[in-house]
């Protein structure tokens, strides 16, 4: 697609300047055959070679697009160049706007980009009006009135800032068209959400009655190797994609599809969940009461305990990641999400990393020291870390440690003893839950559970008295979240996902 519309833009730009030229040489007397016949000459080569390129060149299209809005001012430059000659006579008065203009408001409708791009490139085809004027005045031209300079270049600006207005538009619209019509069987019907590694739509697939969440992701906040290619990219997502459609534990996210975007852009097809993650669960509901926890925590290790075995490790695991949900006829069921993350146990330490605004890998507030320091390797006892900081929120309410700045937050997962739950909540929690969780938070892997079917044993004998029962689990929903809640006018399922609107974490 990209190819075409550059292609496109190319073919009628070389057409356009050859009439629009040709008409010059007729109705400007004072345009001296030569020079400007060979400047004019090489314009519409180039424009006759940026098609071929764009065509049959092969190159990536996000490349393409970028040399796309290089070509654009260099067209602009093209129309204007025979100011750099300095030969229009002392009374010369300009008539009507330039087709610069035309040509920065057509170009981004034609090959749409984002805004910051369309900005860069208008504001500088709109400038080499002014640019190849001030070179011919320097080569001898006559300097024209100031008035005259400003009605010939003022319009330039204004169009550009039409073109960036406009191409937003249609950047978004061709986006969204284009998504849909390249998700294979799925269309996708609305956006629940945006952050900072992609989107997330509601999709239904073309033939089946079965929804479905599609995430995309842009290539970019994969991480791996600064050296590594678009090919490089793309086969290490579709490893770990097809790793993690193996994994069978009905506590991790089902993963439908996956693919590659025309545009570069990454994308998973999973089961569309009704709920909410657990982050949202303690901000709206409060902290749960420690046998509603270890029984969230214990799916959680279900599915963990099963990736683990496959060499599979999560590297993200935070409240945001733990979804809530109903589940045909089950509620209170968990969901592990966000494994397109993860990272084979037998790859180098810190080789793919999610990296924050301070360099280092996964979420401040629940990352492991070894993920930190880069001391360690980071295997299945990171993720018993993070999940002891997700128990830690489930019962406190509370991160395990806070702070100004992201800095200080890592610095205290590295050096600071966290406080055990039962201090930081009125709730009373048993003293073996207590240790339970400290015991996941070790600064040293070696002490902490080694695996996350261990963690679950011990979880289970941490709460005295009875466990938490299906019977409670249907009241709290059935009191809190009725089932109709979770319809539209429509009869489409309603759904609570903002974890998998992955915003870098917290």
């Amino acid at each position: 697609m990209a190819s075409r519309r550059l292609g496109l833009a190319a073919l009628i730009y070389a057409g356009t300047y050859l009439i629009a030229y040709a008409l010059a040489r007729i109705t400007t007397p004072w345009i001296v055959p030569g020079i400007i016949d060979a400047l004019a000459a090489a314009f519409v080569v180039l424009s006759l070679g940026v098609f071929l390129l764009a065509r049959f060149g092969g190159l990536d299209s996000r490349l393409l697009l970028d040399l796309g809005l290089v070509y654009e001012v260099v067209g602009a430059a093209g129309i204007e160049v025979s100011l750099m000659l300095g030969q229009w006579p002392a009374e010369f008065t300009p008539v009507g706007i330039s087709w610069v203009c035309v040509w920065i408001v057509v170009f981004p409708l034609i090959v749409p980009s984002t805004r910051g791009k369309t900005f860069i490139a208008a504001f500088l085809a709109a400038s080499m009006t002014l640019l190849l004027y001030a070179i011919g005045v320097w080569r001898g031209g006559h300097p024209l009135a100031t008035s005259v300079v400003v009605s010939v270049v003022l319009p330039n600006y204004v169009c550009a800032a039409i073109a960036v207005a406009a191409s937003g538009i249609v950047y978004r619209m061709g986006s969204a068209i284009g998504k849909a019509r390249r998700m294979g069987s799925y269309r996708l019907v609305a956006r629940i959400g945006e952050g900072g590694m992609g989107e997330v739509w509601r999709a239904k697939h073309r033939l089946l009655a079965r929804p479905a969440a599609i995430k995309l992701i842009r290539p970019e906040t994969l991480g791996g190797r600064p050296s590594e290619s678009s090919a490089d990219h793309q086969s290490r997502f579709e490893r770990e994609a097809q790793a993690t459609a193996l994994l069978r534990s009905p506590h991790t996210i089902e993963l439908f599809d996956f693919g590659v975007t025309d545009d570069g852009t990454f994308y998973y097809v999973m089961e569309l969940l009704d709920g909410f993650d657990l982050e949202t669960l303690v901000q709206w509901f409060g902290p749960l009461p420690p046998q509603r926890a270890v029984h969230v925590l214990r799916q959680a290790c279900d599915s963990l305990g099963e990736a683990h075995e496959q060499g599979l490790i999560h590297r993200d695991i935070k409240p945001a990641n733990i979804f809530l949900c109903r589940y045909g006829r089950q509620v209170d069921f968990v969901k592990v999400l966000d494994f397109g993350l993860v990272k084979s146990s037998h790859d180098s330490v810190l080789q793919d990393a999610k990296v924050t605004g301070v360099g280092v890998i996964g979420t401040p507030s629940t990352m492991a020291p070894e993920q930190i320091l880069g001391n360690r390797p980071i295997d299945a006892r990171t993720d018993v870390y993070g999940l002891g900081c997700v128990g830690y929120w489930l019962l406190t309410g509370v991160h395990v440690f806070e702070a100004e700045t992201v800095a200080q937050l890592i610095a205290r997962h590295i050096e600071t003893p966290p406080t055990p739950p039962s201090q930081r909540v009125e709730q009373e929690i048993p003293e073996s839950l207590d240790e339970a969780i400290l015991a996941c938070l070790q600064k040293d892997p070696d002490q902490r559970p080694q695996t996350a079917d261990a963690l679950s044993d011990i979880l289970a004998l941490s709460v005295g008295g009875e466990p938490w029962t299906i019977e409670q689990a249907k009241e709290w929903w059935s009191e809190r979240i009725p089932t109709e809640v979770a319809k539209t006018q429509d009869g489409e399922q309603r759904i609570l996902m903002p974890s998998l609107i992955d915003t870098g974490g917290s």
